[in-house]
């Protein structure tokens, strides 16, 4: 395996660029990141991103041949977006950790061609389908960042929201609830009406 990074390569690597068939042929890995803010589409909505490390989207590439004579990319994606939560509205980080195999093809043609003669002639079929590589089309000016783009647009989830929001109050075994305990405080109405009738 050729490994390598798209720091200190040419301009065209550089900008994610790469020969997507030679890349898996060779069996060649490169590494890279970016800041969040180079990914526009990703990014629409959004609030401004951290400037700093933390800010940065990292990816990884694997080139591989398959079992079936395909060309394979194996792709790993982290990032760290800050989201805006749809319930409280208050910033917060949402971390990707993204993997995504996919099998390279010549032609648009072959996108249409339904699923992968591989996943067809495995044994279990019904979870090979499921995890079957992603058919994109390659080219020798393939442009691996719009890869990386689509990953972080699929896991950056549509209506984001905290697990548990800042000041939501939580529920605990300490003592009754607020209303509970001012209902402790009311005395009952039947203490109430007896009062009364001992007065009558």
């Amino acid at each position: 395996m050729v490994k390598e990074t798209l720091v200190g390569q040419t301009r065209a690597a550089r900008a994610g660029i790469i020969d997507a068939f030679d890349f898996a042929r060779v069996g060649k890995e490169a590494s890279g990141s970016l800041p969040l803010a180079r990914f526009g589409r990703a990014m629409e909505g959004l609030p401004l991103q951290p400037r700093d490390e933390t800010g940065e989207v990292r990816w990884v590439v694997r080139g591989e041949t398959g079992r079936q004579g395909e060309s394979l990319l194996h792709l790993h994606v982290r990032a760290a977006p800050v989201l805006v939560c749809q319930r409280c509205m208050e910033p917060f980080v949402y971390p990707i950790d993204a993997h995504v195999s996919l099998h390279l093809v010549k032609s648009e043609a072959e996108l249409d061609n339904g699923l992968d003669e591989a996943a067809l002639e495995a044994d279990d079929g019904a979870d090979d389908i499921d995890d079957a590589p992603e058919k994109v089309v390659g080219s020798r000016h393939f442009d691996l960042l719009e890869q990386v783009e689509d990953e972080l647009v699929l896991n950056i989830p549509y209506v984001p929201r905290h697990d548990v929001c800042p000041d939501t109050p939580l529920k605990t075994s300490a003592g009754p609830a607020p209303d509970e305990a001012d209902a402790e405080k009311r005395p009952s109405p039947f203490a109430v009406l007896e009062k009364l009738k001992q007065k009558h």
